[in-house]
């Protein structure tokens, strides 16, 4: 393929995603591996991710970037999690917010920090629904 097409071609794929109205996602948790494959899964539906493991930097991005919906996975850390969510909504109250958890029984705090509650050993697929359910009532 010739420099010119390799151009032309991720030209072509960077619209066809604005015309998609391709979704940026901020995922944050501690455990780098799982953010590492969500971001990939997540990336194969058609969805932009910014991964952070860094509380400080997840605030930053979601109070300074273009993101449609936070992902935050309760995986070891959760005061930290809790923390995060609460500056995030604090500073961009509308942005749709998930918590990941280790069962969907209410998280002390869950619906202040959260549109939505979602075990962390479920599919991407029931992820990418949900996803798409938090961001629609928002724009809605």
């Amino acid at each position: 393929m010739s420099v010119a097409n390799s151009i032309h071609s991720a030209q072509e794929q960077r619209n066809a995603r604005r015309e998609k109205k391709c979704r940026t996602i901020l995922d944050f948790g501690t455990d780098r591996e799982i953010m590492r494959l969500r971001a990939r899964s997540l990336h194969q539906v058609g969805y932009e991710v910014l991964s952070s493991s860094n509380g400080f930097e997840a605030i930053k991005l979601a109070t300074h970037e273009h993101v449609d919906a936070v992902v935050l996975d309760l995986d070891r850390n959760s005061a930290e999690v809790a923390l995060v969510a609460a500056e995030i909504k604090r500073y961009r109250p509308q942005l749709p917010t998930i918590l990941l958890a280790e069962s969907t029984a209410p998280v002390d705090r869950a619906h202040q920090l959260a549109d939505a509650l979602v075990s962390n050993r479920a599919n991407v697929t029931l992820l990418v629904t949900v996803l798409e359910d938090v961001i629609a009532r928002v724009v809605a």
